[in-house]
């Protein structure tokens, strides 16, 4: 196949039609035996599950019974027992029963006949695994792509769902979205997602019986006063909290092998290389990814604006501090070898040489990014920015720029934050700055809790870190300093001098940039002596 990007839409039409697929596609390895098998073994231990729990409440139910009917007596103890078997049985079935699966639309829907780009990325991959597109297609705000069947009962009546990541569009490419496609596909293609509902089912119906033994039934904490109940209502928790953890290590085990096969069914549909650098950006941008939306997206949205979300993504990525971090934590994962039982996903450095060792050429090398396929991008986003925040779905948005980021939102911010501290701050000078930041209790204990939250010690102490440092930006620019702000980056300049407070500031609270070089800084800067605030600065404010 050439590298025209015409030529690959062509191919993946004509796939989408039956009339070819990729010989690579074609030679897909065999459904192994022991995939097949575990994924058995899952099935298995979900009809155990409910058999056991089945067999404790029917046996809670039963005893008491037979008690009775062998002329046992109404002993108090007999009496207790009996009551306390009819309210633990009878709660075990009341949680067994399946509960209709409420789906939540993750983000918000992508409707693929407006989209015929990634309509047709997304019908080549499900040609070439012989699987049938979703019945829903979700852009989300994670930095993650995910297939699931949600609806109905117990998988029956459910349907096929995907989410697509707007900051994975953004930070792949092409290549590397079509490896990220083939792996999700993989596991319809491998049964995991029909296998999913069952377990996940199964593991709630668990909870709900541990939640509704718990706290959630007073009677039964009440019985639980008496010994011999106290003794039964243990051993029984006991038995189903060991159960539980054997369940769980099984069902975590096989999701890891799913992975890892899915991996390799990708390797195939889309080459090796492109799902390893696929996996190594899935991991750097979820770390960025909460960050970017909490620091840099809310606050504009707050505002009244809305910005570009996917492209100032890659921006933030960019940025020194977030792009040190995010290479810092994918080397962490590389050197990791080892999985908790309790994981659902492999080390990345076990997949990534499991990946490596197939050496599976990619089909097709596109190095475009892959939100090039997405049509209409500004309503999308639009409307996935109203679905994360539903009380500014009725105000009207004003489209802003990443030039204006500083002016439109950061310097309003930074005053507003700093308002009601312009009296204290105004008694302090720059200088003061790493004796102020050992002692903000004055600080954080007059910051508000926000609505519906309460603020632990260590918030509010970030918190009042954070209008100490508005405060420093603000007395810089007010004294003629030149702001640069981009997402995740914030820069002061004033002749040759350049502060930067994400870096600065860290420094300072650890200690890392002792009182003695920050003094010597303000005294070649000439800084020193300005006040953190204006009393007039209040007004302005």
């Amino acid at each position: 196949m050439s590298n025209n990007p015409q030529s690959w839409y062509d191919f993946a039409n004509q796939s989408c039609k039956g009339k070819t697929v990729s010989t690579q596609a074609l030679s897909l390895p065999s459904k192994k035996w022991s995939i097949a098998a575990w994924a058995s073994a899952a099935a298995v231990s979900v009809i155990l599950s409910y058999l056991l729990m089945l067999a404790i409440a029917l046996a809670c139910i039963g005893l008491p019974i037979l008690w009775l009917l062998a002329g046992s007596g109404m002993a108090f103890s007999v009496i207790l027992l009996s009551v306390f078997g009819l309210v633990m049985g009878g709660t075990i079935l009341w949680s067994l029963i399946p509960r209709r699966d409420k789906f939540e639309p993750p983000g918000v829907p992508i409707d693929l006949t407006r989209q015929p780009r990634l309509h047709a990325e997304i019908a080549y991959i499900a040609a070439a695994l012989g699987e049938p597109l979703p019945a829903e297609v979700y852009l989300v705000p994670e930095a993650n792509a995910f297939v699931a069947q949600r609806g109905g009962i117990m998988g029956v009546g459910s349907r096929r769902v995907m989410g697509l990541g707007l900051p994975l569009l953004q930070t792949l490419d092409i290549s590397q979205f079509r490896a990220v496609l083939a792996h999700e596909f993989a596991h319809f293609y491998a049964g995991d997602t029909r296998l999913g509902p069952w377990v996940y089912n199964t593991r709630s119906a668990i909870l709900r019986v541990f939640q509704n033994l718990g706290n959630a039934s007073p009677f039964l904490s009440a019985l639980s006063r008496f010994v011999i109940i106290y003794v039964a209502y243990t051993i029984i928790v006991k038995s189903l909290v060991l159960y539980w953890k054997l369940f769980m290590r099984l069902t975590q085990f096989i999701s890891r092998r799913q992975e890892f096969r899915s991996d390799e069914l990708a390797c195939y549909v889309a080459g090796a290389e492109p799902l390893m650098e696929g996996l190594k950006t899935v991991n750097r941008s979820a770390v960025a990814n909460a960050p970017y939306w909490q620091s840099v997206i809310f606050p504009m949205v707050q505002n009244g604006h809305h910005p570009p979300v996917a492209s100032g993504f890659a921006q933030f990525m960019l940025a020194p501090h977030i792009a040190e971090a995010a290479a810092n934590h994918l080397e962490q994962q590389l050197k990791n070898p080892r999985t908790s039982p309790f994981d659902t996903h492999p080390p990345l450095s076990a997949r990534l040489a499991k990946a490596s060792a197939l050496h599976t050429p990619a089909v097709e090398l596109d190095t475009r990014p892959a939100i090039s396929l997405m049509d209409d991008l500004p309503a999308l986003e639009l409307s996935l920015l109203q679905k994360l925040a539903p009380a500014l779905a009725s105000k009207t948005l004003k489209p802003a720029a990443w030039e204006t980021l500083g002016t439109d939102v950061y310097i309003p911010m930074w005053r507003s934050h700093t308002a009601a501290f312009v009296p204290l701050l105004a008694r302090q000078n720059v200088a003061d700055l790493p004796d102020l930041l050992k002692r903000l209790e004055p600080i954080s204990s007059q910051l508000k809790d926000p609505p519906g939250l309460l603020l632990t010690r260590d918030q509010r102490t970030d918190r009042a870190a954070g209008v100490v440092q508005s405060a420093l930006i603000l007395a810089l620019l007010d004294h003629g300093w030149t702001l640069e702000a981009r997402p995740g980056f914030v820069s002061l300049a004033h002749q040759d001098l350049i502060l930067e407070p994400a870096r600065v500031f860290p420094k300072l609270r650890s200690g890392e940039f002792k009182g003695q070089d920050w003094s010597s800084y303000c005294d070649k800067a000439g800084i020193g002596a300005w006040p953190l605030a204006q009393m007039s600065g209040a007004a302005t404010a």
